[in-house]
């Protein structure tokens, strides 16, 4: 509006009253129209959590968790060489019981290999990175005929062929020859050693003593019949190893290469004692391979897979690995220790080492009450119900019915997956950017 103070003098009186009314309406308008924007109300402070002291507070864990579970696997390879010394059933059953120690004490912080970390380029070559000796320490499941006799095949594994060695370095070579559950190494093949299809080992299989058949490589003997011309069906011609197999059909045909087994069970123990050794050493807190690389700058990274891990152990460990074949086969088969029956008492292990780890001093419950008490008094509530649930589970819930499983199990994984989505929630709060959620309650 072109308007001169000149102008509005030469209108009429009402005129310019009507005339500056509307001047100072424009003004005002563009006064408003380019006026600064006030200051927003200041942001809400991102919340800061102290990566150095949480990081040091979870190596504190691992070392000690992986210490205990050293010194129980110490004290079985005690026992174990009290057992080939006295074969009884009082120093088998000790040794049982020890071995279920040492397995659910390192169950407990086993989930720390997941972990993505830096490793030697000493460890690739002398194939002693953590993933390797985890893998040597709990690979599962297994095939018990790969180790030792069945029932219906007494001259069946390792223990029983005569052309492996028992050594060290041989029963490595063995270790998953040519099929992943092809273990023989680590807690699940002396599990089966200790307790024998169904729990049944006997202390006499470990009473000293050589082989005492003759054992014969029949498709050889066959082959070489073929050759000469021989009729290999031939009642007569039957090789060495099924005429030795027949004429003991009606006698007592036992266990056989106690020595073997002896030493078979020495090796086993001696060897989880020395991968036992060197994690811990690796994660002690002063001078450990593990524990210097979380002294580097990435301690909010590393915080992270920390974290990360921990929710992944308890969807792929304990939902997707224990829970589903429980609530879903009616003849369960890949069981985590099908010889000990303890697969209830596994589970109870896991849920107890990602507690521990979230409750120890400086740990990271006790960052989440600082900044939300009420997600981390959920966090704890969840954990208390689980456990609870947990151990009320029967020792033979692995035996029991699929109905009665279910009965007993859907509760518990109900539990736990509200406990994963309330973890989940409290490492928002946090600050720490996890993958997607893959599971809902809804």
């Amino acid at each position: 509006m072109n308007v001169t103070f000149s102008t509005i003098a030469l209108l009429p009186k009402l005129g310019r009253g009507l005339l500056l009314a509307m001047l100072c309406l424009t003004i005002s308008a563009c006064d408003q129209l380019f006026e600064q924007p006030k200051e927003s109300a200041p942001a809400q402070e991102k919340i800061k959590i102290n990566s150095q002291r949480l990081l040091s507070a979870t190596n504190i864990y691992a070392y000690t968790q992986m210490s205990e579970a050293l010194n129980q696997a110490q004290i079985l390879d005690g026992l174990i060489t009290s057992l080939l010394h006295h074969p009884n059933p009082l120093s088998l059953e000790e040794a049982q019981n020890t071995w279920l120690k040492a397995y659910q004490a390192y169950l407990q912080v086993s989930f720390f290999h997941e972990i993505p970390r830096f490793e030697k380029p000493q460890h690739h070559e002398d194939a002693d990175t953590y993933d390797i000796i985890h893998e040597q320490l709990d690979s599962w499941p297994i095939e018990a005929g790969y180790i030792d006799y069945l029932p219906q095949y007494p001259l069946s594994g390792i223990i029983n062929d005569m052309t492996l060695k028992i050594s060290e370095q041989d029963i490595l070579q063995q270790h998953g020859f040519s099929d992943e559950r092809f273990a023989s190494v680590g807690f699940h093949p002396m599990e089966f050693l200790l307790f024998g299809l169904n729990g049944k080992r006997s202390a006499k299989d470990f009473v000293p003593q050589e082989n005492s058949i003759e054992i014969v490589d029949t498709d050889i003997h066959l082959h070489d019949q073929a050759q000469e011309g021989e009729d290999p069906e031939s009642e007569n011609n039957a090789p060495a190893a099924t005429q030795t197999q027949l004429s003991n059909e009606d006698a007592h045909f036992g266990p056989q290469n106690h020595n073997r087994r002896r030493e078979f069970l020495r090796i086993l123990s001696a060897l989880m004692v020395k991968n036992l050794q060197k994690l811990a050493d690796r994660w002690e807190p002063a001078h450990g391979y593990y524990a210097k690389q979380w002294r580097q700058p990435q301690k909010l990274e590393n915080l992270q897979r920390v974290y990360q891990v921990s929710m992944d152990t308890l969807q792929v460990q304990l939902l997707n690995h224990h829970m589903h074949p429980l609530l879903s086969q009616p003849q369960l088969d890949d069981l985590r220790s099908p010889f000990a029956h303890q697969d209830g008492a596994n589970m109870l292990a896991i849920l107890q080492g990602i507690e521990n780890l979230f409750y120890i001093e400086n740990g990271f419950m006790q960052e989440l009450k600082i900044h939300n008490a009420e997600i981390a008094d959920k966090i704890t509530a969840q954990f208390k119900r689980l456990m609870r649930d947990m151990k009320k589970m029967p020792v033979n819930v692995a035996q029991q019915s699929l109905p009665k499983r279910k009965k007993i199990i859907t509760p518990i994984q109900h539990k736990l997956i509200k406990l994963i989505e309330n973890m989940y929630a409290g490492a928002q709060l946090l600050g720490l950017q996890l993958e997607a959620l893959p599971i809902s309650t809804n």
